[in-house]
């Protein structure tokens, strides 16, 4: 298993709202939760496929057949920022697509709005894919596991499922496009006082 740190880009309803996903206790939920309300672990395992996990990276506003709305509504899947190299053949080198910018942009709904909330957190990566176990984010930007061509590979994108817990969030902050100095600047860090560190998890055991 391998620890990675991500940054999900959310636009939310003020202040109150993104901080309440960390102080409800709530965490980051999937789409699907949102929509519904609630779910039950039983239709949990209906919707962790590969067929959803390729319509959730591939083809995300694409209409479901079977409810008629767009896949992006009803996706039990969350989308986090990692970053990824891109390699340019042509021009021997290799482009930096890094976490932080790629947040903001879906973060502002690529530009439109002024201000998003981030949220650095953490997910347990399965290293092969393994789309039907809950506990395990999959790695989407890995070629040598998802070979299949992207269109959005260099998004630098992992998966997690359902929900990112909310002891898995590090901070959320605030960042506010500045018209003068034509860059995004963080306002604010709101820190999660019951953030559990990853170290928890080193496969390191000591002697009894």
């Amino acid at each position: 298993m391998i620890v990675q740190w991500c940054i999900k880009g959310l636009n939310m309803q003020g202040d109150k709202a993104a901080r309440d996903i960390i102080d409800t206790r709530e965490g980051i939920i999937c789409n699907w939760w949102r929509t519904v309300h609630q779910i039950a672990p039983s239709e949990v395992r209906g919707k962790l496929t590969a067929r959803n996990l390729d319509l959730h990276v591939n083809h995300f506003t694409s209409i479901d057949s079977a409810t008629g709305c767009s896949f992006s509504e009803n996706t039990p899947f969350i989308s986090l920022s990692c970053g990824t190299i891109e390699r340019d053949t042509a021009a021997q080198t290799n482009l930096v697509h890094r976490a932080l910018q790629t947040a903001l942009w879906f973060g502002t709904e690529f530009g439109q709005k002024t201000a998003t909330y981030l949220y650095t957190c953490w997910v347990v990566l399965s290293p092969r894919p393994s789309v039907e176990i809950e506990t395990v984010a999959e790695e989407v930007r890995d070629l040598n596991a998802y070979r299949r061509y992207s269109s959005f590979q260099t998004e630098g994108e992992v998966t997690a499922k359902i929900q990112v817990q909310d002891n898995h969030i590090q901070t959320c902050e605030k960042w506010e496009w500045n018209r003068s100095a034509l860059k995004f600047e963080r306002q604010w860090v709101y820190p999660n006082p019951r953030f559990t560190p990853p170290e928890q998890l080193s496969n390191v055991r000591e002697l009894i």
